[in-house]
């Protein structure tokens, strides 16, 4: 009788009938994490929140995905985390949040390196808020981004500066993944506004937040300028508090011509949704331009955006931005019943 030949495995069953539990893996890596900030020194802390994630895990042997540190007011090192990821190889992280803690230097390069190993780069969202993070460590986290598949990156309240930004742009340039770039309050001023503007037109990023910034009239013309001008696939602008108004230094626009700017580009843009310019003091004739332009929007049948301005205007023109922002009711089609025969 003919002999049957053993039909082999492939190598994903075989991987997948190897690897190892949730709960077995989230032991490992607590076990590793403890460990590793034991024998570091007695100052630094494991993070309370990390602790928590991973024994919640372990009850319900689930992995992992999100790692978020947050400032307990005592020293916890990311890089002391990454290290542990590392040393039990663990695949499945895919966010890595950081607020209110001090990130040195050292832990940004750690990331970095953690981020350029080809296992690793499926992480898809990095926060790093309020951190203290340095020109330097910018830079350094900057690179890894060409080859990376992260899809959001956070950096808000880190006094980066016009040459933070210089550096994204280096390093977004040809980036097909980053969607959303976020630099809340990172001291940003009028030249940062060109410097956005080229980063979005090398790259595919949809939502851009730059409230609390210092763009100004200018700043603010030269980015809205380029998106409207190369139709920018642009879905959300945060602009709020950003000093788009009469009294800013060393801008040579006023908020009228801003707003005419805005205009075109809001008549004109079929991605926009959401565009916020709160706490900026633009004042009537530059609200009712962008009025105007809603009404234009509505006129030419675009979709409808979420516009958010100051209410420090005329009542009339804020509550009609209000109306023009809103979205028309969908007609409810009530179905016939049918007659029993």
């Amino acid at each position: 009788m003919p002999v049957k030949k053993k039909k082999k495995k492939s190598k994903s069953r075989i991987s997948a009938a190897i690897e190892p539990p949730p709960c077995v893996q989230m032991k490992a890596l607590l076990k590793a994490y403890q460990s590793s900030v034991a024998n570091h020194s007695r100052e630094t802390c494991i993070s309370p929140d990390v602790e928590h994630d991973l024994k919640s895990a372990i009850l319900a042997n689930k992995f992992v995905q999100k790692f978020i540190i947050t400032g307990s007011g005592k020293p916890i090192s990311l890089s002391l985390l990454i290290k542990s990821i590392r040393s039990v190889s663990y695949l499945k992280t895919r966010e890595i949040y950081c607020w209110k803690i001090n990130v040195s230097d050292s832990d940004v390069i750690d990331l970095a390196l953690f981020l350029e190993i080809p296992c690793y780069k499926n992480i898809s969202i990095i926060e790093l808020v309020d951190v203290n993070l340095t020109e330097f460590a910018l830079g350094r986290l900057s690179r890894t981004l060409p080859e990376g598949k992260l899809k959001k990156l956070v950096l808000d309240y880190n006094k980066v500066g016009n040459e933070g930004i210089a550096n994204l742009l280096v390093c977004l340039t040809g980036n097909t993944h980053l969607q959303h770039l976020s630099v809340n309050y990172c001291g940003l001023s009028i030249a940062s506004g060109a410097l956005l503007a080229e980063i979005l037109g090398k790259s595919v990023i949809e939502h851009l937040e730059v409230t609390g910034n210092q763009l100004q009239c200018d700043g603010t013309v030269n980015l809205i300028d380029a998106i409207s001008s190369q139709d920018l696939p642009l879905k959300s602008l945060l602009l709020a508090d950003n000093g788009i108004d009469s009294y800013g230094k060393g801008s040579n626009r006023g908020p009228f011509m801003t707003s005419k700017i805005v205009r075109r580009w809001i008549t004109c843009s079929q991605f926009l949704q959401l565009f916020d310019l709160r706490d900026n003091d633009i004042g009537d004739l530059a609200a009712r331009e962008i009025m105007d332009g809603l009404t234009d929007r509505k006129t030419a049948g675009l979709s409808s955006l979420q516009l958010l301005v100051t209410h420090k205007i005329d009542i009339t023109l804020y509550k009609a931005i209000q109306t023009l922002c809103k979205k028309p009711k969908s007609k409810s089609v009530k179905k016939k019943k049918r007659k029993r025969k």
